[in-house]
Order: structure tokens, then sequence, then C-alpha cells
């Protein structure tokens, strides 16, 4: 594992311990991480922000990439704690260990976007993007961060430059093809992805299906979509989007069936979407018990949205 030295802002001094001790140390930092982690889904930030310090005071002048790890839990308890400046300044000091921390940049500048401050957010991206090579996944979350802030111009300049990156390997052609799919250009993600998918990739048969999707060739998506599941039945993403497909075209069973696979493997980013199609999946299909209780959980989760909360209204009525 790779040792990085002293970090003042999050790192306490002191010597390495050895045998027990330092099994007692191991066992201290992870118990603490865990405590942070759940204080975190509990809502109490306060109480995750003193676990995650606890954590790492545990490492003493050595920290390795768990602490590194922690320190990002520890920025976000703190953002979520209404504490915008010690978030930035734990985000600094990852950047002043690796100025070519990709990932630091471009949560600091999440965080900027979050506040408004745009030029702040856009210098951070624009770092972010210059240290992620061959990172796909980088560029894509730029891109969808410009989306959010209305800057569609810059975010597609970023999955271009992802394109850039090169490489000829299965995941790189699948990787690109979901890119130009993203840009919408269409004939190169198609070119892409049939290269990928030759070489063996699994996911671009995920990406081909959401080409099909765009471009209206609904039974080819939806054939794709199940050929996927059959050989990938804990990927969320797939049964998202066939979940989604099969509600539009009035198949509420399998869409109830889909969405809650996807919501049992722990969805993600598309948990909102899922949680949403499978209420009016519910609904639709005249099970408005069912969408009452998904709809309960759906407005804890998220109660800026006022569609659902007028929409529960209405549940509670039936």
């Amino acid at each position: 594992m790779k040792k990085i030295k002293y970090m003042a802002v999050v790192l306490a001094t002191g010597l390495l311990l050895a045998g027990c001790e330092e099994d007692e140390t191991q066992n201290n930092k992870d118990a603490y991480r865990q405590i942070g982690i759940n204080c975190m889904q509990e809502g109490d930030y306060e109480g995750a922000i003193d676990a995650f310090q606890n954590a790492l005071d545990q490492s003493l002048a050595v920290v390795g990439e768990e602490e590194i790890d922690t320190c990002y839990y520890k920025a976000a308890a703190q953002y979520a704690a209404g504490k915008k400046e010690d978030a930035i300044e734990t985000y600094q000091a990852l950047i002043n260990y690796d100025k070519k921390n990709a990932q630091a940049y471009f949560l600091l500048g999440e965080l900027y976007r979050k506040e408004n401050d745009m030029d702040k957010a856009k210098e951070n991206f624009n770092l972010a993007a210059q240290y992620a090579g061959s990172d796909y996944e980088m560029y894509i979350a730029l891109y969808q961060e410009c989306y959010a802030a209305g800057m569609q111009t810059e975010g597609q300049e970023y999955l271009k430059k992802g394109i850039e990156a090169g490489g000829k390997s299965a995941e790189d052609y699948a990787q690109r093809g979901r890119i130009y799919l993203l840009l919408g250009d269409y004939d190169n993600a198609e070119t892409e992805l049939t290269t990928a998918i030759n070489k063996k990739s699994t996911e671009a048969s995920l990406y081909m299906a959401q080409l099909y999707e765009v471009k209206g060739e609904d039974e080819k998506a939806a054939g794709l979509y199940k050929e996927y599941i059959d050989e990938n039945q804990d990927n969320p993403t797939a049964l998202v989007c066939l979940g989604g497909m099969e509600l539009e075209k009035g198949n509420y069973d399998s869409a109830i069936n889909y969405l809650k696979m996807a919501l049992d493997l722990d969805a993600g980013s598309q948990k909102q979407e899922a949680q949403r199609n499978l209420i009016l999946a519910y609904e639709q299909s005249g099970d408005f018990a069912s969408a009452k209780s998904e709809m309960e959980d759906y407005t804890k989760n998220y109660p800026n949205d006022e569609e659902a909360a007028r929409e529960y209204l209405f549940l509670m009525t039936r």
C-alpha cells in the first residue's frame, strides 16, 4: 500500500505501533470509520465528522489509501453539516499532497457548483479533466455536473476530452461508444460499441441497448437489455432502464419486477428514478396500497420533490 507522510489538516502525530498494538489500532480505525458511515446514513453529520477524525487519529503519523478515502468521507460530512470552509480545507489538504488528484479537484469543483460559484467550479473541473487520464467515468461525471449547472457546452467539451484519451481495449471502445452516445453522435457510437462487443465487452451490450432505445428501436433495445440482464443480474443500471421501458409499454408487472430488483441491489445514482418509476408502476397497475407505502419512503429520501409530495397527498385519499 502506498504510504504518505503527515497531512496537517486531518492527521495526528505519533509513532506507528507494532504487533498486537498495530492490530488494535487497525480495529479502532475500522470501528470509528464504520461509526462515521452509520452516522451519515442517519443524518448525524456532526457525529460523522467526529468519528472520521477519530479514525484518522488512529493513523498517527502515517496514512495509506484507507485514510485518503476517510478524508473524502469527512469532507462530505463537513459539507452536509454546513461547514463548507472545513470541507474545502479537507479537499485542499488532499490536493496539497497530490497535485494530480483528479478526484479531489472534481469533488471540490462539485462543492463550488452547489454553492453557485461557477468560476471556482470550472477551475477545479478543468484541473480534474487535466489529470483524469483514461478515467472515462471522470469525464462523464464532469459532463453530468456541467449539465446540472446548465453548462451543456462545457460538459460536451469534457466528453470530447474523454474520446481523446485513446486506447484500444474492449473497455476503451465501450466507453468511447458511451461518450459518443451522450454526445448524440449515434453513428460513431455504434461503430465503437460494435468493436467493443466483438472484443467481448459485456458493458458495450448495455450501451448498445441504450443506443437502440434513443433511436426508437424498442424491440432491439429490449432484447439486448434482457440478454444483458440474463448474464448480469447484479447490474442495477440495466434493470432501471428495462423497468422504465416496460412501464412506458404498460407492462406494469414486469416493470415492478425489474425496478424492485434494481432497488434491492442499491441503484446508486439511479435510485431516485427507480423508486419514482416503481411508484408509478404500482399506481398504474391499481395497487395503491403499495404505491402509498413506497411513496412514504420516497418522500423521506427526497423531501424536495414537490411533485411527489402532491402525488402523496393524492395517494392518501385512495
